[in-house]
């Protein structure tokens, strides 16, 4: 749906399809609630990520994944199972397949191994937390779908938590542009029609079950901001845990803002439209 573009509108034919891919999945959902009836017992929460494209969602997605009461999927789009009707318990159970699915297949994407040494991927002592790291997907429905996070919220209950990943703008809209193929000022204005889409979620989302977490502190203070990650899930992190994650991070932050020409308006531009929302301020090209 992203790489379609965020105002992307599907045909009748497209829609039909859709239909009976969620059918499969909630049959699918409905076998494995039946074969794993006690895997869920323990379920305490459900985490979305919530955001932006290319921040680290994959990365930070995994290292929860290696924790053992937790599991995480790695792009499933929860989103779009809630927005459908889908129970917590059955995005869940989807959630699960997804990420032993990714386990199974060597956790690589865009050219990285995002497997933790000695981590529990695909496997937990007691499952409490589960979720889906496609942040972006999420944020893109809420700009085409602007009253979905009502229904969300209301499907996920107390159950909801919401990680938004940010990282240097500037890095972000010129990731965006390069994999896209356009210029910086689409990029850009797709990349401010999710931070208004998730301002509005902000406000809907009640605050403890809202954390930001920032790139450049993850790959900074590895410990102390995974740390603070797995707390806000209701878990701990002993140092064996933090250890084998911290081997999966790398030493400094890309700036891929240098691979592309910014010019003096350009700059100006994302700077003065991101005065609006404050997460982002610190910030600067």
């Amino acid at each position: 749906m992203a790489r379609r573009g965020l105002h992307y509108r599907p045909s009748t034919v497209e829609s039909v399809k859709e239909r009976f891919k969620l059918l499969r999945r909630k049959i699918r959902a409905r076998a494995m609630l039946l074969r794993d009836a006690g895997t869920l017992r323990s379920l305490r929460y459900y985490g979305l990520f919530i955001g932006y494209p290319r921040t680290g969602h994959t990365l930070l997605a995994s290292l929860l994944d290696a924790h053992p009461r937790m599991a995480f999927a790695n792009g499933l789009d929860a989103a779009r199972y809630f927005i459908a009707g889908f129970s917590v318990r059955e995005v869940a159970v989807l959630s699960i397949w997804n990420s032993r699915r990714f386990t199974l297949r060597g956790r690589r994407s865009t050219g990285y191994n995002y497997v933790v040494p000695g981590g529990w991927h695909g496997r937990w002592d007691r499952l409490e937390v589960v979720g889906d790291k496609s942040g972006d997907l999420l944020s893109a429905r809420l700009v085409q779908d602007p009253g979905a996070m009502a229904g969300i919220l209301e499907m996920l209950g107390d159950m909801g938590r919401f990680v938004s990943v940010l990282r240097n703008p500037y890095d972000t809209i010129t990731t965006m542009a390069t994999r896209a193929g356009s210029g910086l000022r689409e990029a850009s204005d797709e990349f401010l029609a999710l931070c208004e889409a998730n301002e509005r979620a902000r406000n809907q989302v009640p605050a403890q079950a809202w954390l930001d977490v920032h790139h450049e502190a993850l790959v900074a203070q590895p410990r102390e901001t995974l740390r603070s990650v797995v707390e806000f899930f209701g878990q701990s992190a002993d140092d064996a845990y933090l250890d084998a994650c911290t081997k999966l991070i790398f030493p400094q932050a890309r700036r891929t803002r240098d691979q592309r020409e910014w010019t003096g308006e350009m700059r100006d531009y994302v700077s003065n439209s991101l005065e609006r929302y404050p997460w982002f301020s610190g910030y600067a090209y």
